[in-house]
């Protein structure tokens, strides 16, 4: 069975780096640092809540994720699901005909680990992993939500119901931007599914200039979002002043992707 978040990976240069923001800034704690040698990557995961974030950094050049990070640079690389089945998940999707990078299960950071194609669900690349017992668990709240731009809102709800069970229960629509949001629930997260509201739309443009696929961000929520930004302001980080969201009842800001190291933190507070 597929019942959460994992992680997001995220590819970038210098995991030392970076562990200066997620960890020491952020107060993050490091749950596994490692380097996975037959991948040539060290892998840093730190735990948020539940999920957890997921750094990479390459180790050899002849690999595929320092082929990514050369191509795209600093950014998200992947969502991760946990199973207790990981061997029994490859079987059913097998038999759907679902396009797989791995038909076996590997080692990775995460435990036996294997990846959907992109390909197969609309520009994102999905992992599934199965824990080691040991691992990292927790019932707290971590990321808030997750998201993605697709261009077929139905097409892409059945893709997601198909490989990892999840699909949109609720839509919002936010028209002062122009597009339509998804909420697929996968425990206490929520992935979006963003799509244009009319083909002249600024996400239609944004649809046709980038493509379908993950946005490189998660949102986490925080219970006094003005004091969050007057911490991070202090450790040197910029953000704006909080404002309205998209989501109804919430106030956010936004760490941009350059100050986190290719992966944009979204600060979200509720006003219920």
């Amino acid at each position: 069975m597929i019942d959460k978040i994992h992680h997001v990976g995220v590819v970038l240069p210098d995991a030392d780096e970076a562990l200066k923001f997620y960890r020491d800034t952020m107060g993050l704690e490091v749950t596994e640092d490692r380097v996975v040698e037959e991948q040539g990557v060290r892998g840093v995961l730190l735990a948020v809540g539940e999920n957890e974030i997921e750094l990479l950094q390459p180790t050899r050049d002849d690999t595929g994720v320092a082929r990514y990070l050369e191509s795209k640079g600093p950014t998200l690389h992947h969502i991760c699901f946990r199973t207790d089945d990981i061997n029994g998940e490859l079987t059913r999707l097998k038999a759907a005909e679902v396009e797989l990078i791995d038909e076996v299960p590997r080692a990775g950071l995460a435990g036996q680990i294997a990846f959907i194609h992109p390909k197969a669900a609309h520009g994102v690349l999905i992992e599934l992993a199965e824990p080691p017992e040991g691992a990292h668990s927790s019932e707290a709240k971590g990321f808030d939500h997750l998201a993605a731009l697709v261009t077929d809102m139905d097409a892409a709800s059945a893709t997601w119901k198909q490989l990892v069970d999840i699909e949109v229960t609720n839509t919002i629509e936010v028209p002062d931007r122009g597009m339509v949001i998804g909420q697929m629930p996968s425990s206490q997260v929520i992935v979006e599914l963003i799509a244009a509201d009319s083909p002249d739309s600024p996400m239609a443009k944004r649809l046709e200039d980038s493509g379908e696929g993950a946005i490189s961000m998660v949102a986490i929520e925080v219970q006094d979002i003005a004091s969050e930004v007057a911490r991070y302001r202090d450790a040197g980080i910029e953000l704006p002043d909080a404002a309205p969201g998209a989501l109804p009842n919430s106030v956010t800001t936004t760490i941009s992707a350059d100050q986190s190291f290719g992966l944009a933190i979204q600060l979200i507070e509720f006003n219920n």
